[in-house]
């Protein structure tokens, strides 16, 4: 326990989380466009209860988010929020079960439109996927334009169907595209505007809105001037209805990870401190290698450590940190900005329980939401009759 917090814990700051989505409402507004949050970065209760207070809708990704969101919407009747799915899969029960509280589509293909748009509600604007084949992204895995890219259809292939194809294109009303990834300036978003532009006018002239995605970290942007110009390309030029959807623009900085050191060990001439919790509580640490920040770290600290995590993975570390003071068996380690991909990609392996989830109030008060449960671990293996508790 750390001043009532049972670690390993996942902690919101609400205050952090207003302020960072109010910026993202603001910045909306100046360009003229519709924003969006996109839960695939979290999907806390939290999370979905400020920003529908910010935001136009949410850009959902699986039915399962769908749901989560329209529930939401149920408990906040007054909220006219639009609801929007885009997925490489969609499966006809998803329309069949979410009818018309879809308000906007993207498919993935035009093989796929072809395939469902008889379960289309009439209700539901159509828009479709496309690729600009234009990567800025350096991880291969993390690039929509890579090679054989699965996400949508290439900008060369849209340019030839849109003059020898008209008809396949008949209830299509929109355009979505999504090219980045944690870019910190929009650079990259006005050049792939002005290649869409070029491209691919006529279709532009043809459709009522375009979707620009995420990937963007509207708060680590010194300057939004390439953003407004982007946006300007499509609402000016051709009279488009622009949406954004950022996810970890909005919830990065407001969650933190915070652990205790359990044992401090000295291996070959380093000293490694254990901590409770793991990478695979924030996975995204381990997939791109990166160190998290910690709160009270510093370069050339009297006191260097390796921080690991607890389980039996070899890998399992945060890396190489400094402080000004030593650590001891209860100290306690902050990580910061771990508000997005962190809670959503969580898993158990070793069968270490999740982190237990808090939020911080605004007037700074500290409140549990839910621990991690036995009883959950055991019914996702499979075991029959446990219980939850």
């Amino acid at each position: 326990m750390t001043n009532g917090i049972e670690t390993p814990a996942f902690v919101t700051d609400e205050k952090i989380l207003q302020g960072d989505l109010t910026q993202l409402r603001a910045i909306a507004d100046q360009a003229s466009c519709k924003l969006l949050y996109s839960p695939k970065a979290s999907a806390l209760s939290t999370v979905l209860q400020y920003a529908a207070r910010q935001v136009d809708g949410f850009a959902c990704s699986s039915p399962f988010e769908l749901r989560l969101v329209g529930e939401l919407s149920r408990d906040n009747p007054g909220d006219a929020l639009s609801s929007h799915l885009v997925s490489p899969l969609i499966k006809p029960e998803t329309l069949k079960a979410f009818g018309e509280k879809i308000d906007y589509l993207t498919m993935n293909s035009l093989s796929q439109w072809e395939r469902l748009r008889g379960s289309v509600s009439p209700r539901t604007s159509v828009g479709l996927r496309l690729n600009p084949q234009l990567s800025f992204v350096r991880d291969a895995r993390y690039d929509p334009c890579r090679p054989h890219s699965k996400l949508g259809i290439s900008i060369n292939e849209l340019a030839e169907f849109v003059v020898s194809d008209t008809v396949r294109f008949d209830g299509i009303n929109g355009l979505h595209f999504h090219t980045n990834c944690e870019g910190t300036d929009f650079a990259d978003l006005l050049a792939t505007a002005r290649h869409i532009q070029t491209a691919i006018p006529m279709l532009l002239h043809q459709v009522d809105w375009i979707n620009l995605g995420g990937g963007y970290l509207f708060d680590m942007a010194s300057d939004h001037s390439d953003f407004y110009q982007a946006v300007a390309i499509f609402r000016d030029g051709f009279g488009l209805e622009v949406f954004i959807e950022p996810g970890a623009a909005a919830v990065r900085r407001s969650g933190t990870v915070e652990a205790t050191v359990h044992d401090i060990v000295r291996s070959d001439d380093m000293l490694v401190a254990i901590l409770d919790t793991s990478v695979n509580h924030m996975p995204e640490v381990f997939e791109f290698q990166f160190e998290p920040d910690i709160l009270g770290q510093m370069d050339g600290g009297l006191h260097s450590y390796i921080l690991a995590g607890c389980t039996c993975l070899p890998g399992d570390e945060f890396g190489n940190y400094s402080f000004d003071r030593p650590l001891r068996i209860g100290s306690k380690i902050k990580f910061l900005n771990m508000g997005a991909y962190t809670m959503s990609k969580a898993h158990r392996f070793n069968g270490v329980a999740l982190p237990t989830i808090y939020r911080r109030g605004l007037d700074g008060s500290l409140n549990k939401v839910r621990a991690d449960r036995f009883g959950e671990f055991a019914q996702i293996m499979g075991s029959a009759n446990v219980a939850v508790a």
